[in-house]
């Protein structure tokens, strides 16, 4: 009898990641603007030590997301293995070490970040300057190369092999092009410090599309089809 638990289990965890995703997305809309990436450190600190609620949650939603996306990785991937062994394999590892990261990068910034950020509001001029010159070294994954682009590229080739399978629909796989995309979109902007690109990947993938298919992916794997 074949043990379909892999899928079982994946598939759940491919559901609690999309709601994650949800979650994310929702925290990011409604953060203060000093709060999100490509702002000024001074503004962000002052921000967050006054009004945490928003950034804690998209931070325990990042971390808790990424735990459970590591559950889903293998069977997700388990579907279009036989199409192409070598890059399912590849992007499968790539997925592996960027949600690893994004897990132990998000715990680690929920640890520290709230502390640090109360010291730089109740601090004086020196200590706020050794508390900022400092904050960019805070982050694991300072532009999101293996969060975001790493699991990105995993995504891409799920989902341009479950176009070649044929054995899953084919919006499916057009909406995680559709994710991988706006992964890239995440990338692109911390790299030029565009939050216009963040935004858009938050609304579009993070709201939109990154939870119709972590979602729709799991209950396939549930059902076993």
């Amino acid at each position: 009898m074949k043990d379909n638990s892999l899928n079982q289990l994946g598939g759940t965890c491919s559901i609690l990641a999309g709601v994650s995703y949800v979650a994310v997305g929702v925290a990011y809309m409604l953060m203060p603007v000093e709060q999100r990436p490509g702002g000024n450190t001074g503004p962000f600190l002052t921000s967050f030590a006054q009004n945490p609620t928003m950034l804690l949650l998209e931070y325990w939603a990042f971390a808790i997301g990424a735990l459970v996306a590591l559950g889903a990785v293998p069977a997700i991937s388990d579907r279009v293995r036989s199409v192409s062994e070598g890059w399912v394999r590849w992007a499968t590892n790539l997925a592996f070490v960027g949600f690893a990261v994004t897990a132990i990068n998000f715990f680690r910034l929920l640890a520290i970040l709230p502390n640090r950020a109360v010291a730089y509001y109740k601090g004086d001029s020196l200590e706020k300057l050794a508390i900022a010159m400092n904050q960019s070294a805070l982050s694991l994954d300072p532009q999101g190369w293996l969060g975001f682009g790493a699991v990105g590229f995993w995504v891409l080739v799920v989902s341009v092999l479950t176009l070649r399978a044929g054995t899953l629909p084919k919006l499916l796989a057009y909406v995680g092009i559709g994710v991988a995309i706006a992964y890239m979109l995440v990338v692109a902007g911390y790299l030029f410090n565009a939050d216009l690109l963040i935004a858009i990947a938050a609304g579009a993938g993070g709201i939109i599309l990154g939870p119709i298919w972590y979602i729709w992916m799991g209950l396939r794997l549930r059902q076993g089809n």
